[in-house]
């Protein structure tokens, strides 16, 4: 096969017919075999130029970069194909195939060229079978890429046709804002005949409109798989002579988040007015995404692209699902699509507000009984002196802080604010493992002072300070650095009819495997270790039976005391599902929001002055559990040591 026809064949079948593409064949001499991209040169002038030492691409996008082509010398036959709504080259060099990506143009101005149409080329440098666009051109050893008519319904339909190729093809992909903002630039500008006009019948399809009226929105082709029902107001705000542009993309390689959120039949729909930012509408625009019935423990969200952030965000927008498509109503214009996430029980907005409400003034009062307590033990006792004393006022303390992490990451959930929520999504998952590993501790020194009894004097306070705080950190650090996107926006389904948002969000854990292993997995460990320290102390209660009431009370006070110091409310999530799921969620809302009161009325209650009975004294402080005294001056030295 002869290399004129073969450049033809390649000019024809691999980089089609109308798209920016120049061809040709090149004389490589040893040393020669290296493309070099030069960035930041011109504005969207794309130059090519050949050099004994290399092929020199020249544009306004950066960055810059090198290839290694071929290493033998020898004619090659390539091709430069540039994607401008990709942003994206593609060369053909020999039987090898080479792309790179650019991004933004460089705001330098310096660097422009002039090319003269009699400028000598070097020698043996010439590209001879020039061609572009399958025009022949004249052999040089450089060309200028000619600016697009933009304006041919044929150019813009075969070269969406040529991305939509190039997006099924793996490691060819694009920003969203890149893409969004190529084919609004080319739907504001084609000219055609007649109120609507269509390109594209593969990944990538556009529709545009001329805003006559509504019912033009009727003509958008059924293969596109999308219904779409625009608003009035979307026509007044538009205004007369404006254009309204209907885009779907399938594939995720384009609007790939961080956290590769799954893209329910990998479809995205796009809508938008030329030159219009739409917004804050009063009736929704509605989309029905047409899809397959949708596993038992999926949920379809809707969303859209927020470009500020490279990510989804569901604000604005609500969901309806059904058996076979998805209705999303959202109240602005912009690239939409349904992600698939592990469903959650729904809770209805009238219970979402009566839980909030219960749970931050719940927070507010076990905040202000923690710091109270925590104040007042400082001022009357010297805790320093006492392990015992110092494990509850470090567990105050983590009650302290989750408290204030919840409610300020509760608060902040509702603004973007992406790096302050991930901010607070860490401090909280810190502050709540540090309430487990003192609740933790509890039970390990319920053990010391009732099981296995030794000398407190040797219990080192300060290694039980770096546990109770350290450890939660490490844990925290370990997952920040295996990806930080495991803490940002949390989001629960709420049926909220009166709003455009059908979620409600706080700044968390994003990713729901690390919470079941790390949180109720290390929740569980503590749970059950301190249900049997709590076994232990009930054994020994029913085994005494005191005689007198007021013996009888204190004794309910202190376990009633233990249940809150050990953190067994928490439990209770474990059974939040089912038929019973909004009764937990209520009262685990109300124990655990509370645990800083019970605290403190646990407390109060005990260091109140007791009655001394004249046969025995519980003023012993140097006796212990082992001790040669009866069971029931044994559990009331217990009962002591729990407080001091």
């Amino acid at each position: 096969m002869s290399p004129i026809l073969l450049l033809a064949l390649l000019q024809g079948l691999l980089l089609g017919t109308y798209g920016s593409s120049l061809c040709g064949i090149r004389m490589q001499f040893a040393g020669g075999g290296f493309l070099q991209y030069h960035g930041g040169f011109g504005d969207d002038t794309v130059i090519i130029e050949n050099r004994l030492d290399g092929l020199i691409v020249k544009s306004g996008y950066l960055p810059s970069t090198n290839l290694t082509l071929q290493s033998l010398p020898g004619n090659y036959i390539f091709c430069v194909h540039w994607f401008p709504a990709l942003r994206t080259f593609i060369l053909k060099y020999g039987v090898q195939n080479y792309s790179w990506h650019v991004m933004e143009r460089s705001n330098e101005n310096g660097n422009t060229f002039t090319v003269l149409s009699n400028e000598t080329c070097p020698e043996n440098t010439t590209m001879s079978n020039m061609s572009f666009n399958w025009i022949k051109q004249k052999n040089s050893c450089r060309f200028v890429f000619p600016h697009q008519n933009w304006n041919s319904t044929k150019f813009v339909d075969h070269e969406i046709s040529e991305i939509s190729q190039l997006l099924d093809k793996p490691g060819v992909a694009t920003s969203g804002r890149v893409l969004r903002r190529w084919i609004d630039k080319t739907l504001s500008g084609v000219q055609f005949k007649g109120n609507s006009h269509h390109f594209g019948n593969g990944t990538l399809q556009a529709s545009v409109f001329k805003l006559n009226s509504v019912d033009v929105l009727r003509s958008i082709p059924k293969k596109m798989g999308i219904s779409v029902s625009v608003p009035k107001q979307v026509i007044e705000k538009a205004g007369s002579g404006k254009r309204l542009h209907v885009v779907t993309v399938h594939g995720t390689s384009v609007f790939k988040d961080a956290a590769n959120s799954t893209v329910l039949g990998d479809k995205v729909i796009g809508v938008s007015v030329e030159n219009t930012k739409v917004s804050n509408l009063c009736e929704d625009i509605m989309f029905n995404f047409e899809h397959e019935p949708v596993k038992t423990n999926l949920s379809p969200v809707c969303v859209f692209w927020n470009e500020s952030t490279d990510g989804w965000s569901t604000f604005g927008c609500r969901t309806f699902p059904k058996e076979n498509h998805t209705q999303c109503n959202c109240s602005h214009l912009t690239y939409f699509a349904v992600l698939m996430q592990y469903s959650s029980q729904k809770i209805s907005e009238e219970h979402l507000v009566s839980l909030s409400v219960l749970t931050f003034v719940g927070c507010t009062i076990s905040f202000l009984a923690a710091l109270f307590t925590i104040c007042w033990n400082f001022c009357t006792r010297k805790t320093h002196l006492n392990p015992t004393l110092n494990i509850h006022m470090n567990l105050l303390g983590a009650v302290l802080l989750l408290d204030f992490c919840f409610m300020s990451s509760a608060v902040l959930g509702a603004f973007d604010l992406p790096s302050v929520c991930k901010g607070s999504g860490m401090l909280l998952h810190f502050a709540q493992l540090c309430m487990f590993t003192w609740m933790g501790i509890e039970g390990f020194n319920l053990y010391r002072l009732v099981v296995k009894v030794f000398d407190s004097t040797s219990f080192a306070t300060k290694k039980l300070a770096v546990i109770g705080w350290g450890f939660p950190a490490l844990i925290v650090l370990v997952i920040f650095l295996v990806d930080f996107e495991y803490y940002g926006l949390y989001s629960i389904n709420v049926d909220r009819p009166s709003s455009c948002n059908s979620r409600a969000s706080i700044c968390w854990l994003t990713e729901p495997i690390i919470h079941k292993v790390v949180n109720l997995g290390y929740f569980g460990i503590v749970f059950l270790f301190n249900c049997g320290m709590l076994t232990v102390m009930v054994v020994r209660v029913l085994h005494l039976m005191p005689h007198n009431r007021r013996e009888q009370t204190q004794y309910c006070v202190t376990l009633l005391g233990l249940i809150f110091m050990l953190g067994l409310p928490w439990g209770i999530a474990f059974f939040s599902f089912g038929a019973v799921y909004l009764p937990v969620q209520y009262l685990f809302s109300i124990l655990n929001s509370l645990q800083g009161l019970f605290i403190f009325f646990w407390y109060w209650a005990l260091s109140q002055p007791h009655v001394k009975h004249p046969s025995r004294s519980l003023d012993s402080s140097s006796a212990t559990p082992a001790s040669p005294r009866s069971d029931q001056s044994t559990l009331m030295s217990d009962h002591k040591k729990l407080l001091t």
